[in-house]
């Protein structure tokens, strides 16, 4: 038997009940417990989803990082309303969130992306995030670049790859 149980912020406080969960999951999933589902809507209207991973949950919203040029954040940029779900099957829990994704500020997302590995730093210099290779030898070759230049240097964070916080307007809890 499902049941539902809709939250606002207005109502109590769902954050604390997200964070119990993800605790939960954290355990339990074998794979990716902060692995989200994230739908946007074009600028023609059509909607479309794909998975991200959540790196931060606090009473101001749900964080997640990705190329700005990338899909999806031309979507956002066209039209912050987004939803979030997340499922974990071994739960049999999933939470549905709906809201509106903004940028983290540029300090936050250098904090963020300086705390990543090495390989993930090229990585994001390297992607071309929602853009159609030749080849892929052309994205080796674009990481044998990257390692190159920012041999012996700090790897910057690239201005075009950021956080967005989605502020959630519904958190819907299903068990």
């Amino acid at each position: 038997m499902n049941r539902n149980v809709l939250l606002t912020n207005a109502e109590s406080d769902p954050i604390n009940l997200f964070k119990n969960w993800f605790e939960e999951a954290s355990i339990s999933e074998l794979n990716d417990p902060n692995a989200m589902n994230l739908s946007t809507i074009s600028k023609d209207l059509k909607p479309s989803s794909r998975m991200v991973l959540l790196k931060d949950v606090s009473q101001n919203g749900f964080t997640f990082y990705t190329n700005h040029n990338s899909k999806k954040g031309k979507s956002i940029n066209e039209n912050p309303n987004v939803a979030l779900n997340f499922h974990w099957k071994s739960l049999l829990r999933q939470v549905r969130i709906e809201g509106k994704a903004k940028k983290v500020l540029t300090d936050e997302a250098d904090e963020y992306y300086n705390s990543r590995a090495e390989d993930s730093k090229i990585g994001a210099w390297a992607s071309s995030q929602s853009s159609e290779l030749s080849s892929r030898e052309e994205l080796e070759n674009k990481i044998k670049y990257y390692k190159k230049k920012f041999e012996n240097k700090k790897i910057t964070r690239p201005s075009f790859w950021i956080g967005y916080r989605v502020e959630p307007d519904l958190i819907e809890f299903t068990f």
